[in-house]
């Protein structure tokens, strides 16, 4: 899979967990939110971790869904631009 591919496919896997479960809370959200901050700073692609990592904190805060949201859209968004 290339790095495209699978940036693509990390921005569909947040746009179903966010989906699929009311948040916060959403436990697969979580663990992605995780993954991605990690695998994103390895790479080298500073704000999509950065934005990832938001989520992933504003989730286990058990923030209010609106920031929660917000976050998670911002980090999709930055998955297109980056991809763009």
């Amino acid at each position: 899979m290339s790095d495209t591919d699978l940036g693509r496919h990390e921005a569909k896997s947040c746009r179903s967990c966010r989906e699929s479960a009311p948040l916060p809370g959403n436990e697969p959200l979580v663990r992605l939110a995780h993954s991605l901050a990690g695998a994103a700073g390895t790479f080298g692609f500073a704000e999509n971790s950065a934005r990832a990592s938001t989520l992933e904190t504003l989730l286990i805060e058990q923030a209010g869904g609106g920031a929660v949201r917000a976050a998670l859209d911002a980090l999709i968004a930055e998955i297109e631009r980056t991809l763009a």
